[in-house]
């Protein structure tokens, strides 16, 4: 197989770029291999020198036995370099792989992936799991011996030159004709390698929908009929894997009948030379177990790209995330809107929609309100109409796709949402998603993630006022809450939440369907600590009794299907509190 990766280039520019840990492998490795190469000459000359001296002279004699003991300490440095030049390998391939992880989920978390049309969840943990570990082939195999490939033939080549010109210049005419075979079959399995690739991504898609889905397909009787998908998936995969291999055993039987019949013209212009007496025996045996040489580290380059080809296929996954245009950049943001305060702030959505590549309608069409401070508003609608996707593009977790988001501080200082620091602006904001998540652990652990330094009476109070007194702080709870009801982790948020909001500084709480799931008791008790917050809030909202709490209220509408009409710009204004208003948004 060809050191060609699927950018171009033998070393992928991007990770020499990005990843200080991958130029330091590579100035290691390219001493590491310039100290080889010498070792290689050397081990040549001592093995013809104690031949020829042995065969040719007197025996065992001083210099052959120092000749000899010279030869093991060579063999014995030569894979003792081999060690070292493979920890620093598996070393710089740990290392990258760490970094690579963390810039991914970083960008992952910073609301990067509505921007990439949000990559799926089995995507992410087979290209974060054993997606990246297949990067070790890459630093652990193909790296050192093409840095191998770069040095130790040029060496040879000089070396044989210097003892027999003749050699030299066979060895120098026939080495491009193996490396002119390794990029005409490795272009040929580069595609299928790849096609490897995303074969296990789709198998892992589709385990994934089936999982997702097991409940719905088991009440309805369907569950039996998944396992023929799964195994036509399964089948397709293992096609492609052994269609792979296939390649690249017979890619690899190319490159050593190419080296073989190279050595053999070398060795049959010595045999010929040494019968006729035109060439000494130590000059002979000095070629003759160095040529090998000059073909063996492309040879392996060949072989050990057949293991790296799918991390370099895995990697293209990693950088098509890290290196999206669009994802937000923290340079170029001023010190002065890191320090932003909603306290007082008015939050201006003006003609946003969020339509996703593949579909026909948009998730959100153009809408407009005003989030005043201080007040309630509600925002209502079918399922369907956007109401959860603007919370989204009110979070940062999505980049509208027209319009825009303005936030008026107290001080009358006015910013665009898309120009914020994602985390500064998500320091003032308090967030119960439609499904909440849980981590494992205890009740007081999961409320103090709004806020890390509350105390254990501010944890009691919160829940108390989300009517969740039921709810021992000292609770064990499974990942996702599995031990909990809906109803339970709704309560849950909405305590942490109100920590967030008391003791983190959050100054504005955006609440999907806070009261989903709540007995009407437990929905006055949650309602009531909504009002006497006394912070902006926007709640997306079904039922009729938090409706009618709230100041005012957009009701977002579908699109109809036969005509797309203007949508209304309704202009905002702050209502009384004994007032409600009600504004309809067409969408």
């Amino acid at each position: 197989m060809t050191p060609v990766s699927t950018r171009g280039g033998a070393i992928d520019p991007r990770l020499v770029r990005r990843s200080r840990a991958v130029r330091s492998y590579l100035v290691v490795s390219v001493v590491l291999a310039t100290v080889v190469a010498g070792l290689v000459v050397g081990q040549a000359w001592l093995v013809a020198t104690v031949v020829s001296d042995g065969f040719e002279g007197s025996g065992a004699t001083d210099a052959v036995i120092t000749a000899v003991v010279a030869l093991a300490a060579v063999v014995v440095g030569r894979a003792l370099l081999g060690w070292l030049h493979a920890v620093v390998s598996a070393r710089a391939a740990v290392e990258v792989k760490r970094q690579l992880r963390g810039e991914v989920v970083d960008r992952l978390l910073d609301g990067t992936p509505a921007r990439l049309g949000r990559p799926e969840s089995s995507h992410v943990v087979t290209l974060l799991g054993p997606g990246l570990d297949k990067l070790d082939p890459y630093f652990a195999k193909y790296l050192p011996q093409l840095v191998l490939a770069l040095t130790v033939p040029a060496v040879v080549v000089v070396a044989v030159f210097a003892a027999d010109p003749l050699s030299g210049v066979t060895i120098a005419v026939t080495l491009p004709l193996v490396v002119v075979f390794m990029v005409l079959v490795g272009y040929l399995t580069r595609d299928r390698t790849e096609r490897r690739w995303r074969a296990l991504v789709r198998l892992s898609h589709h385990f994934s929908d089936v999982l997702d889905g097991l409940v719905v397909l088991k009440v309805f009787g369907r569950s039996r009929n998944q396992a023929k998908g799964i195994a036509e998936v399964g089948e397709r995969n293992r096609h492609e894997t052994m269609a792979a291999l296939r390649l690249a055993f017979l890619s690899s039987f190319v490159l050593e009948l190419v080296a073989s019949i190279s050595v053999a013209l070398v060795a049959v212009s010595i045999g010929l030379r040494l019968v006729e007496g035109h060439m000494t025996l130590m000059t002979g045996l000095f070629v003759l177990v160095l040529a090998p040489d000059a073909y063996l580290p492309l040879r392996q380059v060949g072989a050990h790209f057949h293991d790296s080809a799918e991390g370099r296929a895995v990697a293209d996954d990693v950088y098509t995330i890290l290196d999206d245009p669009d994802g937000p950049a923290a340079a170029g943001r001023s010190e002065e809107r890191t320090t932003l305060d909603l306290a007082g702030a008015t939050i201006a959505v003006d003609g946003v929609s969020v339509s996703y590549p593949g579909r026909s309608a948009p998730a959100l069409a153009p809408t407009s309100l005003t989030l005043e401070p201080g007040t309630v508003l509600a925002l209502t609608g079918p399922s369907g109409t956007g109401k959860s996707t603007l919370v989204d593009v009110l979070m940062g977790f999505t980049a509208p796709t027209a319009g825009r988001v303005t936030v008026r501080t107290a001080e009358g200082r006015a910013y665009d949402l898309a120009d914020l620091d994602p985390d500064t602006w998500r320091t003032g904001l308090a967030w119960v998603p439609q499904a909440p998540g849980v981590l494992a652990g205890t009740v007081a652990a999961n409320v103090r993630l709004g806020a890390p330094d509350a105390s254990d009476d501010e944890v009691l109070a919160a829940l108390a006022d989300a009517g969740a007194t039921d709810l021992h702080p000292w609770r064990d709870l499974h990942e996702g809450g599995a031990n909990l009801s809906a109803g339970e982790r709704r309560r849950l948020a909405v305590a942490r939440a109100l920590v967030r909001v008391r003791c983190g500084g959050a100054a504005v709480m955006l609440l999907d369907e806070p009261t989903a799931g709540l007995d009407p008791a437990t929905e006055a008790r949650v309602r009531r600590t909504l009002r006497e917050a006394r912070v902006t809030v926007l709640v997306v909202a079904h039922r009729r009794a938090l409706v009618e709490d709230a100041d005012a209220v957009v009701a977002l509408r579908p699109l109809p299907v036969e005509r797309a009409q203007p949508f209304e710009q309704p202009s905002r204004a702050r209502a009384p509190q004994d007032e409600r208003v009600e504004t309809t948004v067409a969408t």
